[in-house]
């Protein structure tokens, strides 16, 4: 929504012979534009895909080595609003390589596309739970509709004849 800019940045170590991965935090709206900078637990870890709430002040972060990397939800907001970053939860060991947020927010699915076999986790950021966990077979692409009701996941290859679609509930339930 614009309130918020995340960059990536990669940064030596002191003593010059490896790097790491952080992430400098713009506050666009706010006087002055404050930065913070986010390092995660383990410098080591290999950011594998980052996303933005789209209407809201969260973020999600999968990090780590596949083929179960870690994923962390962090918020903008702390709880006395002083305006710091806050880890939200990690969520240890999951078959993800894609965030895909519902369009209002609240709502998040972890992914494992093309060689992840299309594993799929349905996630209340909300309440820090998750809803339901399934899988459609060699999965390729995943979109919300603009409401946040539904989503729609789908095989598409060029020079296969098994193409196909599911549709489910915000929820995970396949309709």
């Amino acid at each position: 929504n614009g309130d918020y800019l995340a960059v990536k940045v990669d940064r030596y170590t002191k003593t010059k012979k490896s790097t790491y991965t952080g992430f400098e935090l713009f506050r666009i709206k706010e006087r002055d534009i404050p930065i913070e900078v986010l390092e995660l637990e383990n410098k080591n870890d290999k950011i594998i895909a980052f996303a933005w709430e789209p209407k809201g002040h969260r973020f999600a972060v999968i990090h780590g080595d596949s083929p179960r990397p870690d994923v962390s939800f962090y918020t903008m907001r702390s709880g006395s609003n002083t305006g710091r970053v806050s880890k939200l939860i990690t969520l240890k060991g999951k078959q993800a390589n894609a965030l895909y947020w519902s369009p209002a927010g609240r709502f998040i699915i972890l992914a494992g596309l093309k060689g992840f076999n299309g594993q799929l986790e349905f996630y209340n950021v909300e309440e820090l739970e998750t809803m339901a966990q399934s899988e459609h077979f060699m999965a390729t692409d995943v979109e919300w509709d603009p409401t946040g009701r539904y989503v729609v996941t789908a095989v598409t290859s060029v020079h296969e004849m098994e193409n196909g679609f599911n549709v489910w509930s915000f929820s995970g339930k396949l309709l």
